[in-house]
């Protein structure tokens, strides 16, 4: 048996008992510890790093003569006996990994989205709003929580998913939605501006301000309610 020097791991395992005992730390301090704890004829030990010039120690009863032990963030090394094998090729050389630098704030974001296939998010027309809705078919009511109109709510509801979903953007202008869905939603102009108040004011849309006018956005867990 070998004399470990310098810093060491010692692991010791048994899967059927749930007991797993890992301690790392100077040889000498390692093995007085598994000596005090009664350790010492049991587990592997092997150096923190593996070189040429180190030996290990392997104590692990009824194993193989020869035994691959993979070391947390170390390449795994063949165990013959006691002597450390070589791996094969040659040892890293992080010179010859090249040097990316970037000046801060050089990105153009909106070209790396691109390149991602990631639209950017912008405001769509009532026109682009009211193409989209046309072409679904009319929605079920919403039943899940109490609504003083469900058939115009799940037409706003689908409405609000599309400027979400597919533009990503969180708010609509109310004249936006007066002229994209104001046939769906049965309702226009003041109408529309009080059923829309009375939506925000049960916590099932958001009101957003942007300068001289403000927009309504979905609740999250409105959004998703069926």
């Amino acid at each position: 048996m070998s004399v470990l020097k310098g810093p060491v791991r010692f692991r010791f395992r048994v899967a059927e008992e749930d007991v797993d005992v890992l301690i790392q730390g100077d040889a000498e301090w390692v093995n007085a510890l598994r000596e005090e704890i009664g350790l010492l004829d049991v587990g592997w030990v092997q150096p923190m790093a593996a070189t040429g010039r180190t030996f290990q120690e392997q104590e692990e009863p009824d194993t193989d003569d020869e035994e691959s032990i993979e070391a947390d963030g170390e390449e795994p090394v063949l165990l013959q006996s006691d002597a450390v094998v070589e791996l094969p090729g040659p040892p890293p050389d992080p010179s010859r990994i090249p040097t990316v630098r970037r000046i801060i704030g050089e990105m153009d974001l909106d070209a790396e989205m691109e390149k991602l296939g990631i639209e950017h998010p912008r405001s769509p027309t009532a026109e682009e709003l009211a193409d989209l809705i046309s072409e679904m078919d009319e929605p079920e009511p919403i039943m899940s929580q109490v609504s003083t109109d469900p058939i115009a709510e799940a037409w706003l509801q689908r409405l609000m998913r599309i400027a979400v979903r597919k533009f990503g953007v969180t708010a609509l202008p109310i004249s936006v939605i007066d002229s994209a869905a104001c046939e769906q939603l049965e309702r226009s102009g003041t109408e529309l501006e009080l059923w829309l108040e009375g939506m925000w004011r049960l916590g099932k849309l958001v009101k957003v301000h942007g300068g001289d006018r403000f927009g309504y956005g979905p609740n999250p867990r409105w959004l998703e309610a069926d």
